[in-house]
């Protein structure tokens, strides 16, 4: 498996562009009942500068 992560700038752009293309499954993700489905769509949101429901 490749690292395409090397610091939190990556990460940030990785997350806006995950969050353009796949908006609805990171809306899915957010909405889970499953805590770790949650958080990490909370944080691809969170990184690509969305606003977050808490």
């Amino acid at each position: 498996m490749e690292n395409i992560t090397h610091n939190s700038n990556n990460f940030s752009s990785y997350a806006t562009q995950t969050y353009a293309t796949k908006k609805e499954a990171v809306d899915f993700l957010e909405n889970s009942l499953d805590p770790w489905e949650k958080a990490l769509g909370t944080i691809i949101k969170k990184y690509a500068g969305v606003e977050v429901n808490v």
